[in-house]
């Protein structure tokens, strides 16, 4: 192994706390600092990952349309992520950084895809607010309600989180938290249908 990539490791491979959600997971902490910070390149990527690990892809975008961008590991699952630039067209100036479905990588602010509800509260400290599941901002939370994930992570990024309903959830509970409504995460129809983390993302307020 390089001495490049030891150091880059060093940044992305930050062992995981014992105890609280970070431990449940066994994937590799990202930082928003180092190769994934705000002033990252398409080539930068490429330096820091190997480029057989960086290729163009189309992915979704907004309103069903598609776009070509940088994205990282983008064979492996459990690894990819979709690097979104503020200059497309010199795709430079990293804006946000999104984690697969089935990424097993830890967020900068300690969740990962498969939290549940109660460890999102855990690290936030207190309950937050979502919007209704079943549409297409389902799930989303819209609001930390001054609580830990409401702060910057190191480097300055937010993350952004989306959660949805565990497997058969009882259907009077998940009609209850539905639709284009917000809904405090300690409602009980809420936990009945035992949501956990779908979506993960972390970037920088333009």
């Amino acid at each position: 192994m390089s001495i490049r990539t030891c150091a880059i490791s060093v940044v992305l491979c930050v062992a995981v706390p014992i105890g609280g959600v970070a431990a449940a997971r066994a994937g590799e902490k990202l930082s928003c600092e180092g190769p994934l910070g705000p002033k990252a390149t398409h080539e930068s990527v490429k330096a820091a990952f190997g480029a057989a690990n960086v290729r163009l892809e189309k992915i979704d975008g907004p309103e069903g349309e598609t776009f070509e961008t940088t994205v990282i590991y983008p064979d492996d699952p459990t690894r990819r992520l979709e690097l979104i630039w503020t200059d497309d067209a010199k795709r430079r100036g990293l804006s946000d950084v999104r984690m697969g479905p089935k990424a097993t990588w830890v967020a900068p602010n300690g969740l990962a895809i498969g939290s549940t509800l109660a460890e999102v509260e855990a690290a936030n400290g207190r309950p937050f607010v979502l919007s209704g599941f079943e549409w297409d901002y389902g799930g989303t939370v819209t609001d930390w309600k001054g609580g830990a994930l409401d702060k910057p992570a190191p480097g300055g990024c937010m993350v952004s989180v989306t959660l949805a309903p565990g497997p058969k959830p009882p259907g009077k509970a998940l009609r209850a938290v539905s639709g284009d409504f917000a809904f405090p995460s300690s409602k009980a129809e809420m936990k009945a249908v035992a949501p956990t983390v779908s979506r993960l993302s972390f970037g920088w307020p333009q």
